[in-house]
């Protein structure tokens, strides 16, 4: 019984441990702390973060998914600016502004947008149009052009989109731009988000709270197990003196019934005869 206690207590301290909300990363050289409004799918339960706020862990970086595009690399996240900083492991930021479809997501980008028309030629335009290298080759050449512009024949529409800066050289290919803002009214849990927001701004009590909370839940459980344990005890030593008291009635029943045989033996036995008999 001691050895189930024990395991059941350290089932349960593993349990708390694994259901914590508090800050976490994916790796000890990281240092983006992951906390509400996001969580870590893989070690955090469900209600750590919000609909939407899902990051994951992949080769020690911290990933956030987008079904639109893919898996983004964060830099960096402020809690206090609500800014997410991304980078683009496929090292072409352009390609994700194409692709990239935030209206069904809690986020937005960061920077004022600016919309922007893509186009794919068949030969360059003139040197003060600078190509997107990462989405250009040998006989199409992409240009990042101002909506304004008039195209000529020899190239395509691609698409038109709201972006934060058009390419340039000076800027990194596979960052500049890539900065997201959340908005947490926009996640489904609404009744979680009023509730948590408000502990939000209160980060190091709701951490204190969380703790509190799960050394009562861990003592209240260990105080379970212990008044089960007595109960079964009681229970055991209850049986055991039901049973000898049982057994003592069946003694207390034979000693009579023995008595009586021996009366009767007694009885049976013949007498000693006053008349002896006499000789021949």
């Amino acid at each position: 019984m001691d050895t189930l206690i024990f395991i059941l207590i350290l089932h349960v301290k593993a349990q708390a441990h694994t259901n914590s909300c508090s800050p976490i990363n994916c790796s000890n050289g990281s240092d983006i702390n992951i906390q509400f409004p996001f969580r870590l799918q893989e070690f955090q339960p469900q209600h750590c973060g919000l609909s939407g706020f899902d990051l994951h862990c992949k080769q020690n970086k911290t990933t956030v998914h987008f079904p639109s595009y893919g898996d983004l690399v964060i830099k960096s996240i402020s809690y206090d600016l609500k800014k997410l900083d991304l980078l683009d492991p496929k090292n072409c930021v352009h390609q994700v502004f194409l692709n990239l479809n935030l209206s069904h997501t809690p986020f937005s980008y960061y920077y004022i947008l600016k919309e922007y028309q893509y186009l794919n030629c068949s030969a360059q335009l003139s040197a003060s149009f600078l190509q997107v290298p990462c989405l250009s080759g040998f006989k199409h050449h992409v240009y990042v052009v101002e909506t304004s512009f008039v195209m000529p024949d020899f190239c395509s529409h691609v698409k038109t989109v709201g972006i934060p800066f058009s390419y340039s050289p000076f800027l990194s290919d596979n960052t500049f731009g890539l900065g997201l803002t959340w908005n947490m009214e926009k996640s489904q849990d609404s009744i979680a988000t009023k509730f948590t927001t408000s502990v939000q701004q209160e980060a190091g009590q709701f951490k204190k709270l969380i703790d509190i909370a799960n050394d009562k839940a861990l003592a209240c459980i260990i105080l379970f197990i212990f008044v089960v344990v007595m109960l079964l005890n009681i229970k055991k030593l209850s049986h055991s003196t039901k049973r000898m008291e049982v057994e003592k009635e069946k003694e207390n029943q034979k000693e009579p019934h023995t008595a009586a045989i021996l009366g009767d033996y007694e009885a049976l036995k013949p007498k000693d005869n006053p008349w002896p008999m006499s000789r021949c």
